[in-house]
C-alpha cells in the first residue's frame, strides 16, 4: 500500500463487475488449537535507516509507520523459522508434531524450488516419516488465509484432524535496499496456528471464508524474474527484475474501490454485522491501510489489532502474526468472533470469519 497521508474515500460501495455474491455456507466446526511465532534475530530500527539513507531523524518511522522490524540473521532459513513457529503453536495447544495430519506452508518465495517448503519444515521438526501431508501456498499476502481456509475444509470434511498452517517470509531478501520506503516498511518473520476440529457443545468455527481477485491490478506489486520467465539460465535485461516492486498509490485506490462491498459479502455470508465483530485481524499492509480499515469498513476503531510499528510488513506472516498478539494478549476470546483480513498481489481479497 501507499506511504501518502491521505485515505481515499471508495467512490462505489456496490459490488463492481464480476463481484458475484454467492450463497452463504454452513459453519465449518473448526478450533484454532494454538497459535506461535518466530521472531527474526537481527532488530533494525528505523532511526538506523534514517541514517541509513541520508534522512532527517524520524523520516523512515513518519513514512512508514514502522518504528523497527526485524530481519533474519545468518542461518535463519525460511523452513528454520517456520519450525520454529509450528513449534511454539504446537506447544500452546498441548501437542506434539507427530499428531499432525498435514502441514501447509504460505511463503511467497520458497527456501528453494524442491523440495518443498514445507518439507523442509518437516525436516527440521524431525516428524516421523508416512505419518503427514505436507505442501505449500503461494498467494502472496493472502496466503496464509488461503491455507487457512485449505486446512479448515479438510478438517471439516474429515480428511485431517490437526493441521499447522505457518507464514514464513524473508522479505529483506527480496528488497531493493537502495530504495528507502521498501525497506523502511517491511519485516522477516513466521507464524503459525495448529487447527482441529470442534468437539461437541463448543461454540468455535469458521463462519464463512472468500477470497477473490481483480487482475487488472497484476503490475502494481511484483518480482518479475526468478521463476520460468527471466532466471539463470535465461535473465532479465535489469538484475533488478529479481527484487520487489510495489506501486502503492496503485494498490490503495483498488483496495479502496473494492474492499467495502468484499467485506458486506464476506458478512452476509457469517451472518454477522461490522459491529458483531469483536476482533478485526489484518494484513500490516501499511500505516494508510490500518487507518483506512479503522475509519472506512464500520468496524469498531479499537478492534483492529495494528503491530505494523514494530514489525513491518510481513507479507503473509502479517495475519497469523496479529492473530497471535490478539490471542497471547487477551484481546481474543474464547466466543469472541474475529474477521481475518488480508489485501494482495493481483489484487486478491481474502476473509475469514471465525468464531475462536
Amino acid at each position: 500500500m501507499t506511504h501518502r497521508a491521505d485515505v481515499p474515500t471508495p467512490a462505489d460501495q456496490t459490488p463492481p463487475a464480476g463481484h458475484a455474491s454467492g450463497p452463504a455456507a454452513p459453519p465449518q466446526p473448526v478450533r484454532v488449537l494454538g497459535t506461535g511465532v518466530h521472531e527474526p534475530a537481527v532488530v533494525v530500527s528505523s532511526a538506523e535507516l534514517d541514517e541509513r539513507f541520508g534522512r532527517p531523524p524520524g523520516t523512515s518511522a513518519a513514512r512508514s509507520g514502522v518504528t523497527s522490524r526485524r530481519w533474519a540473521g545468518p542461518g535463519e532459513t525460511s523452513s528454520r523459522m517456520a519450525a520454529s513457529a509450528v513449534a511454539a503453536a504446537l506447544a500452546a495447544a498441548g501437542l506434539d508434531v507427530a499428531d499432525l495430519d498435514a502441514l501447509i506452508v504460505s511463503a511467497v518465495a520458497p527456501e528453494q524450488p524442491m523440495p518443498t517448503t514445507a518439507v523442509l519444515t518437516l525436516a527440521a521438526l524431525e516428524a516421523p516419516g508416512g505419518a503427514c501431508e505436507a505442501f505449500d501456498v503461494n498467494a502472496s499476502c493472502v496466503g496464509f488465509l488461503t491455507a487457512f481456509g485449505i486446512a479448515a475444509s479438510g478438517i471439516a470434511t474429515g480428511r485431517w484432524r490437526r493441521v499447522a498452517v505457518v507464514a514464513t517470509e524473508l522479505a529483506s531478501r527480496g528488497l531493493d535496499h537502495t530504495e528507502p520506503e521498501s525497506s523502511a516498511l517491511f519485516g522477516d518473520g513466521a507464524a503459525a496456528v495448529v487447527l482441529g476440529p470442534a468437539e461437541p457443545g463448543e461454540s468455535s468455527a469458521v463462519l464463512a471464508a472468500r477470497s477473490a481477485t481483480w487482475p487488472e491490478a497484476w503490475r502494481a506489486c511484483r518480482i518479475e524474474a526468478g521463476g520460468t520467465r527471466w532466471n539463470a539460465m535465461d535473465p532479465p535485461p535489469d538484475p533488478s527484475a529479481y527484487l520487489f516492486r510495489m506501486d502503492g498509490a496503485v494498490l490503495l485506490r483498488h483496495v479502496a474501490r473494492t474492499v467495502p462491498a468484499f467485506l458486506r459479502d464476506v458478512e452476509r455470508r457469517a451472518g454477522v454485522t461490522p459491529q458483531d465483530v469483536d476482533v478485526l485481524v489484518p494484513h500490516q499492509a501499511s500505516g494508510v491501510g490500518l487507518r483506512y480499515l479503522r475509519e472506512r469498513t464500520g468496524v469498531r476503531a479499537d478492534a483492529v489489532v495494528d503491530v505494523l510499528a514494530d514489525h513491518g510488513n510481513q507479507v503473509s506472516a502479517s495475519v497469523p502474526t496479529a492473530l497471535h498478539h490478539a490471542v497471547a494478549s487477551g484481546r481474543l476470546r474464547r466466543g469472541d468472533t474475529a474477521l481475518l483480513l488480508g489485501t494482495g498481489a493481483g489484487l486478491t481479497l481474502s476473509a475469514i470469519v471465525l468464531r475462536y
